[in-house]
């Protein structure tokens, strides 16, 4: 069936757009560091309450 890392498939990162090669195949990494992910999820709960007021 192939390696599925040499297919060749990226995705690019929620918090900075910069694509990352996926070499997981049922999870795949959203972001290029823990603290692009941390940042994100801050930045989404302090939107969603700001909106909310």
């Amino acid at each position: 069936m192939g390696d599925f890392s040499s297919r060749g498939r990226t995705v690019l990162c929620k918090w900075c757009n910069r694509q990352l090669p996926q070499e997981r195949r049922w999870f795949p990494s959203q972001y290029c560091n823990r603290r692009h992910k941390w940042r994100h999820r801050l930045t989404e709960t302090v939107g969603s309450i700001l909106d909310s007021v």
